[in-house]
């Protein structure tokens, strides 16, 4: 006797004294919640159709394969995980998250890379210095894998003498548990440079070689989250790309900010770029992504450039310095940079006694090379503010004060570290701190919530610049059967709780649900909340730190629980 497959909603009912509802429940015990830790390749070109295999396991019922981009489509992997990955001509490049998702349950999400430069397979071994991999052309994207403890990779190059060479690596906004290092050796093996930190714990930058020869790139990393030894790391997990690249590529943009109202102009940044091809007018459309933050990919870059969305005027104020600082007038946001080693960037600021002012600094978060540091001069040259030394050695500073006296306010932008040159730009918004808000999710762990019971997820809300209006969270895109009460945001902001609540006879199902907090202003204004990908693990800045997607399964007694959920 053969019994057909479960799904929907389940009722008991009798044939001949048997209560079916026994066999039901069996059959639910069996259902699978999806699991995924992996998948190979995890770089792939626009425009193509390819064969990929993924670590993990899809069956139940309603099985599916959600990606962030409609413009990635995946197959239903098989029994081996074996599926096929089409990628359209205008998919976008970068970063992507693919998840499993059936009716029992969803999984975190796994990243991979849509990357427009020839593709390049690691070949091992290539742990030796005396055989490092032959990297015959470039520019080009390499596919590897630090596969076991102690693994150095090694790849060869020929470079010219003055001839710059740009690398970059994804390892951490892969996802990889890894704080990966970059040694630059000459044609006798003689280390002449080393790579670490960028925006994040990957390393990029550019090299430029002294004389012509083979130069061999190795690659090592630790572990992160860190581990008691300091040994080389290794794993199926530690995967990582290196792009490498002579020939002209955009770095960056200056300044690194886009209007969300009009017309922008830039001016692209790298190695290679021709001044007649360096001018370029940008429209909001054209970065992708929403928040303050946007990604933008134009012709030349290897990769997606962050930039900041505003509303402000924007100026380029070159020659701002203690000696002659820039006059502004707030609202602004202002494309800076440091371009000798002990630079520091003026603006100078007529106030009025009382008036209030907010300086926030972007540079690191932007790929930039600036660790700001800021502080706020009076009318008669005494220091009245400086930004407070973040937790976080990430973390961008602000600055705040309130003009005692009538006067013009100095508003001062060094590096921490009294650096300077190529790549030491910054975004400065100067403004009236305005009343704002945000929720966050304390983690994104996909929820499951069994029929006739309650879930509860976890929020903060952070009021900042005197947030006084009341605020509603909702939720929206639940699964059939699952409702979600609307809750006030504690009046102070803080911890709070988002319960849900599952029916009785709600059928089994899963779906992405999105939290929104809204005013009561008529009309209302609404943000969206998110959650960390990384958690306590984030180092820095990367495409895919937060995400809005909240995984919701209803669960029928009996059903088996989710897998053990490993941090990243």
């Amino acid at each position: 006797m053969s019994w057909p497959a479960v799904s929907g909603r389940f009722l008991p009912f009798f044939r001949g004294g048997i209560c079916v509802w026994v066999f039901a429940q069996a059959l639910l015990a069996q259902a699978a919640v999806p699991t995924l830790t992996g998948m190979a390749p995890f770089a792939f070109k626009p425009g193509s159709t390819v064969p990929v295999t993924f670590a993990g396991k899809l069956d139940g019922t309603e099985p599916r394969v959600w990606c962030d981009d409609p413009a990635l489509i995946f197959t239903l992997p098989d029994a081996a995980g074996k599926a096929t990955l089409t990628v359209a001509p205008d998919a976008r490049p970068g970063v992507h998250l693919v998840r499993f998702v059936n009716a029992e349950g969803a999984t975190l999400p796994t990243r991979f890379l849509v990357e427009a430069l020839p593709l390049v397979e690691e070949k091992e071994p290539n742990d030796e210095l005396a055989t490092p991999q032959v990297i015959p052309k470039l520019p080009a994207a390499i596919q590897a894998k630090l596969d076991k403890g102690g693994d150095v990779d090694g790849y060869s190059v020929t470079l010219k003498k003055g001839v710059p060479l740009y690398f970059k690596i994804d390892g951490y906004s892969l996802g990889s548990p890894v704080d990966l290092i970059l040694h630059v050796l000459d044609p006798n093996g003689v280390k002449v440079a080393t790579f670490s930190d960028a925006r994040n714990l990957d390393p990029e930058g550019t090299f430029l070689p002294s004389q012509d020869g083979n130069f061999t790139l190795q690659i090592a990393g630790f572990s992160h989250p860190p581990a008691s030894d300091v040994n080389f790391t290794g794993s199926a997990a530690c995967v990582y790309q290196l792009v490498l690249s002579n020939e002209a590529v955009v770095k960056r943009v200056f300044p690194a900010v886009v209007s969300v109202e009009g017309k922008s102009m830039m001016e692209l940044r790298g190695q290679g770029i021709k001044p007649e091809a360096s001018k370029l007018e940008v429209v909001a459309a054209q970065v992708v992504g929403a928040g303050e933050f946007g990604m933008f990919f134009p012709k030349g870059a290897v990769a997606p450039l962050p930039v900041l969305r505003t509303r402000h005027p924007v100026l380029v104020l070159p020659g701002a310095s203690v000696e002659q600082p820039a006059p502004v007038r707030a609202p602004v946001v202002i494309g800076g940079e440091l371009r000798e080693p002990g630079a520091v960037a003026a603006y100078r600021l007529s106030l009025k006694k009382g008036d209030r002012l907010l300086a926030r600094f972007w540079s690191r978060s932007l790929g930039l090379g600036v660790e700001g540091d800021l502080a706020v001069n009076g009318p008669t040259g005494q220091q009245v503010a400086v930004n407070a030394s973040p937790a976080d050695v990430f973390a961008e500073p602000t600055v705040t004060w309130t003009a005692a006296a009538d006067g013009d306010y100095t508003l001062l932008v060094r590096d921490l570290f009294q650096r300077g040159g190529e790549g030491n730009e910054f975004v400065l918004e100067i403004s009236a701190p305005v009343p704002g808000y945000t929720v966050e999710l304390a983690a994104g762990a996909p929820v499951r919530v069994e029929t006739g019971k309650t879930a509860v997820v976890k929020a903060k809300a952070t009021l900042n610049n005197g947030w006084k209006e009341p605020l509603l969270v909702r939720v929206t895109g639940l699964p059939e059967g699952i409702y979600a009460s609307e809750v006030a945001v504690p009046e102070k902001g803080g911890d709070f709780d988002i319960t849900l609540q599952a029916a009785a006879n709600a059928p089994s199902g899963t779906s992405p649900a999105l939290i929104s907090v809204w005013t009561k202003a008529t009309p209302p204004v609404f943000a969206g909340a998110v959650y960390p990908l990384r958690a306590e693990l984030k180092r820095g800045t990367s495409s895919s730190d937060f995400a809005r997607e909240l995984w919701v399964t209803v669960t029928l007694p009996g059903a088996p629980p989710a897998p053990a959920v490993k941090k990243k």
